[in-house]
């Protein structure tokens, strides 16, 4: 008798390189994409000739950022490339590590430029960190310094990390828990030590769709022996908390991520700030209109006669 079962289809992929079989990751694609254009624009991270060197952690944001930042390439190139683009991996010499599966996606499916680097940050982070303390900061900073001279070398003169939404609001609270203060992470900043810009372009991402999507498209994951070996650590429990904010809000992530362009300095207690914006740092009322006048929200009360801002809440003074 004739096989009843249906014969097996191979999957074909669109121009993005997202399976077409798959509406909500086509879907999910786009407002991804979506959201890095706007954050990219905003801050000018593009522009015609750069070479950006896309760092390849082995993680689903940095898998997701690169296939973003090629069908972003493809789409604004026309007889040659727009912008060039070099996807870098570490290999940090981590116990049981197998690069393998990164390596093959990139050069059989991504057939992006690559390069493997091979540096033991791995001991030194061990060796140099105290007990009871975090690897993220100094294994960061270490990575950072290999990834600032691989950048050089290949004539990079843009960094681009796969920082996301979660992560600008996981800092903001810790700086503000742990340290006493409101700093978050930049989504592009200048290394004038290093004469190269550093670019965020999923910041206005959110972690649960990047999830999702390197769960959809089968991207390749490297488990991290150093961040997975500290459940306790102080961004874990700020995970908690931000999950446990999203139940009072869903929008509250989102929120968060906005407010972060959306700073009132009248509203603040930086009497610094308010100086530097305009104000009489102790009344809050405007002594220079020409600097006021480029704080959001700011200006156009003072302009309106009202003098002062006052502090309130939901639209009622306080």
């Amino acid at each position: 008798h004739p096989s009843m079962e249906e014969p097996e289809v191979a999957n074909t992929y669109n121009d993005d390189g997202v399976p077409n079989n798959a509406d909500d990751t086509i879907k999910l694609n786009g407002k991804l994409m979506k959201q890095m254009r706007g954050t990219m624009l905003q801050y000018q991270m593009i522009e015609k000739g750069d070479h950006i060197m896309c760092c390849v952690s082995g993680g689903k944001d940095s898998a997701t950022l690169l296939h973003l930042l090629l069908q972003m390439q493809r789409k604004l190139s026309r007889d040659e490339p727009f912008f060039h683009l070099t996807a870098v991996h570490l290999d940090q010499k981590q116990p049981g590590y197998n690069g393998s599966s990164l390596v093959t996606w990139l050069r059989d499916q991504v057939g992006v430029p690559f390069r493997i680097i091979e540096q033991d940050t791995y001991s030194i982070v061990k060796e140099k960190t105290a007990v009871g303390k975090t690897y993220c900061s100094l294994c960061s900073r270490l990575r950072r310094g290999v990834l600032y001279s691989v950048a050089h070398e290949i004539g990079a003169n843009k960094i681009a990390l796969g920082h996301h939404g979660d992560d600008a609001i996981e800092t903001l609270m810790l700086n503000m828990i742990h340290g006493g203060k409101m700093k978050s992470m930049p989504a592009r900043y200048y290394s004038e030590d290093r004469g190269v810009h550093v670019i965020r372009p999923l910041m206005g991402c959110l972690e649960d769709d990047i999830r999702r999507f390197a769960m959809e498209m089968k991207f390749p994951i490297l488990p991290c022996n150093l961040c997975g070996s500290q459940p306790d650590a102080h961004r874990a429990k700020v995970k908690l908390l931000c999950a446990s904010l999203e139940a009072m809000n869903p929008m509250a992530k989102r929120n968060m991520i906005n407010a972060m362009s959306d700073v009132r300095p009248s509203h603040l207690l930086d009497v610094d700030l308010r100086e530097a914006c305009g104000m009489d740092g102790a009344t809050g009322r405007v002594t220079d209109a020409d600097r006021a006048a480029l704080v959001h929200a700011l200006f156009p009360a003072w302009q309106q006669g009202q003098g002062s801002m006052e502090p309130s809440l939901f639209g009622k003074d306080i």
